[in-house]
């Protein structure tokens, strides 16, 4: 009985290891399967190239060009500059297929203005707030400078203020003001953009109190 108990205890550390050994394998697989899961979430994030947002971009025809375009030829400068016309196509159309086709889902407004939401959400609503003041509002490109996975855009926004715009009932009163955006592009998907309006400009038009 008593080689049986000393055979047993030698045996068990040997078991005991191999079971360890065992769970600590499934754990490691696990925990690998999980950071490799959030990891693929995070790329998704960032780029944004799901099956069907490539499917819908790739039949998507900016509808603006660039009057002016300056780039350093670079293989990524065509995709670069694609992208920066059809995020300028979403402003002209008011098309959200536009902006979902220009922006990564992990999409960031890096001047973000008081009050907008932050990623794709924030342009969507912008542009229909703007477009409620400004119902035939267009957008052009003045100039398009792509270098790196940078792209700097100058727009240029054209309409009538028929609409209402905080609380003011437009009368026709012509809107003509600039902005200029620059961009980081990766995979074809904008996903930050740094902007700067001339809202003095836009502002004392919309304040105007005769059709000009």
């Amino acid at each position: 009985m008593d080689r049986v108990n000393t055979l047993y205890v030698q045996r068990l550390p040997a078991w005991l290891s191999l079971s360890l050994w065992f769970s600590g394998f499934i754990g490691i697989t696990i925990v690998g399967f999980s950071l490799a899961s959030l990891s693929l979430d995070a790329m998704a994030d960032q780029v944004g190239a799901t099956p069907e947002i490539t499917k819908v971009r790739a039949a998507l025809v900016p509808k603006v060009s660039a009057m002016e375009t300056i780039s350093d030829e670079s293989p990524q400068a065509l995709a670069i500059a694609r992208a920066a016309l059809l995020y300028a196509s979403f402003w002209h159309t008011g098309d959200a297929s536009f902006a979902h086709g220009a922006l990564a889902t992990g999409f960031i407004d890096r001047t973000l203005p008081a009050g907008r939401a932050q990623g794709i959400t924030g342009p969507l609503e912008a542009s229909k707030a703007f477009r409620a003041a400004v119902p035939d509002l267009s957008v052009s490109v003045e100039h398009l400078l792509v270098v790196g996975d940078r792209a700097v855009v100058r727009l240029r926004f054209n309409g009538r203020f028929t609409g209402v715009f905080g609380g003011r009932q437009g009368q026709g009163q012509k809107i003509d003001f600039r902005a200029v955006d620059m961009y980081r592009v990766r995979d074809g998907f904008i996903t930050d953009n740094w902007h700067l309006e001339d809202y003095q400009t836009l502002f004392s038009q919309l304040a105007a109190g005769t059709q000009s």
